[in-house]
């Protein structure tokens, strides 16, 4: 899910509901459910519960790990390299990681 506007919109039309009738049984207004499916009105994370608890839901939020962006682009540029040209790349790694750490 995108935005709480989808989240809304889809939870009510999964229920089978209209806009007046999930007002009515989340205790709000029909054009407020509207502009929340909009967009135009970003719902507190209280009435985003209840909105969804009236179509029979619940709303949970989760995290997950993401690729970092630069592992990915590194990646793809070792990808495209011949094997003997990443391990150049790995020696000259080797030796300026060595310098770094004051050992060469």
């Amino acid at each position: 899910m995108d935005s709480p506007s989808a989240l809304v919109r889809e939870v009510r039309l999964e229920a089978g509901l209209s806009q007046r009738a999930l007002a009515r049984r989340a205790g709000t207004s029909q054009p407020a459910v509207a502009r929340y499916e909009r967009g135009a009105a970003t719902p507190s994370w209280d009435t985003l519960q209840r909105l969804a608890m009236a179509c029979g839901r619940r709303v949970r939020l989760g995290v997950e790990a993401m690729p970092d962006p630069h592992d990915v682009q590194l990646a793809e540029l070792l990808l495209r390299l011949t094997p003997e040209e990443r391990l150049r790349a790995l020696r000259r790694y080797a030796h300026l990681r060595e310098l770094a750490q004051g050992q060469a």
